[in-house]
């Protein structure tokens, strides 16, 4: 399990990443049109119009149920609990389809110059890939299969995943944290880039497909097969929609009891070894 060092280190890494040029521009834009809307001189100069419905330097009763309309949205999207990344992306995503109907509302041409900053921000600070502590095993090729074959009494949880798909982008800092906090010897975290080995995947039975919505995928091996997988699918063949929260990783894979298992028999292959090392020296 965690130390008070490793705890620290993902707490400092998990501030990182949220000041990133990412976060910082997507904030900026999702706020633009309160702060232009309300404060001078924006104000005066971007809606100089003076009448009952766009009163100047004020948010008007119409752009107010709009902003209303975007948090009962924002609650009705997340009354899952995604996990946090994925819950920033959704309120940037329909905080920004909130502004372009604002800005359109009180002036076209504002809409496309907002529109025009969505595109350059999308361009220029695309969502950074995590950075944090992480102990994992990056599997290329056939890799994966000779490590199964080769080692079956490690106990792998493996993660497909495609640099493409903003989930697994979402997923990344949970596994990553996952795999400081149960790796040992005998139980190790993986991941194949199923976009670049779409084979491998297929290979594991993961459909790389966009609407197949199966990445990330999460595969658990012990004795060199699989014996779990998330997301599954249902009789007809259609992929069951799965949250990858912690905490349902951690019931589902049953992490605490497979930690705790593996961890004894690590012990008693290293007291064995120990042993054998202690007779021959006799």
């Amino acid at each position: 399990m965690l130390c008070s060092h490793q705890k620290m280190l993902l707490k400092l890494a998990k501030y990182r990443h949220y000041l990133s040029a990412y976060h910082v521009a997507n904030i900026l834009l999702c706020a633009s049109f309160i702060v232009l809307r309300t404060f001078r001189p924006f104000c005066s100069i971007l809606f100089p119009r003076e009448n009952p419905e766009f009163p100047v330097c004020k948010i008007s009763w119409g752009e107010t149920n709009i902003l209303l309309f975007l948090v009962c949205i924002l609650i009705l999207k997340n009354r899952r609990r995604p996990p946090f990344q994925e819950y920033i992306v959704t309120v940037f995503t329909f905080t920004k389809v909130a502004n372009v109907v604002l800005f359109f509302q009180a002036d076209p041409r504002l809409t496309l110059g907002f529109a025009v900053a969505c595109v350059v921000v999308l361009v220029l600070f695309p969502e950074p890939p995590y950075a944090g502590p992480q102990n994992l095993t990056y599997f290329e090729g056939d890799t994966l299969e000779e490590e199964l074959a080769n080692n079956p009494g490690t106990t792998w949880l493996v993660e497909f995943y495609a640099n493409w798909s903003s989930e697994c982008l979402g997923f990344a800092r949970t596994f990553a944290e996952l795999s400081v906090e149960y790796h040992h010897s005998r139980m190790k975290f993986g991941k194949v880039d199923a976009g670049r080995y779409p084979d491998i995947a297929k290979k594991f039975g993961v459909d790389t497909s966009p609407l197949c919505k199966q990445l990330p995928s999460l595969v658990l091996f012990q004795n060199g097969k699989e014996v779990s997988k998330k997301p599954g699918k249902n009789s007809k063949g259609h992929t069951v929609e799965y949250k990858f929260t912690r905490e349902d990783i951690v019931r589902d894979f049953d992490l605490n009891n497979l930690y705790e298992a593996t961890k004894s028999k690590a012990q008693k292959k290293a007291d064995s070894k120990k042993e054998e090392e202690e007779k021959k020296t006799r």
